[in-house]
């Protein structure tokens, strides 16, 4: 999880800012998220199948989250992690997590496909 806190991002820009703070709120909320999941008792295998199914979905964002923290506090948010070129505003205003430029995302998309990793 990332160490800064809103005084270490008050030197950069307010859009920056707005994403620390979306990237926050949307971590506090996987988390109730998954406690909320982990007090539901399952009534049934189907229910039992779709608590598991969320629970998946939310430990994924939550670590994607906790990631994109992790590139705040070292200064390389906003780069791709594969190619190190910078992300388009709009693709991080849209999805303030993403490690990825689009090129780069569907490389890896192929490379699963071509492996049978759907």
């Amino acid at each position: 999880m990332s160490t800064m806190s809103p005084h270490d991002v008050t030197g950069h820009t307010q859009q920056q800012f707005e994403r620390w703070r979306h990237l926050h709120d949307e971590r506090r909320f996987r988390l109730e998220q998954l406690a909320a999941l982990d007090s539901q008792h399952p009534s049934s295998d189907w229910r039992s199948t779709v608590n598991k199914s969320l629970r998946m979905a939310a430990m994924t964002t939550l670590s994607e989250i906790d990631a994109a923290l992790a590139r705040m506090d070292d200064g390389s948010y906003g780069l791709c992690v594969s190619c190190s070129q910078p992300l388009p505003e709009a693709r991080l205003d849209v999805l303030p997590m993403t490690p990825l430029c689009m090129s780069c995302h569907y490389n890896e998309q192929n490379c699963r496909i071509a492996e049978g990793r759907t």
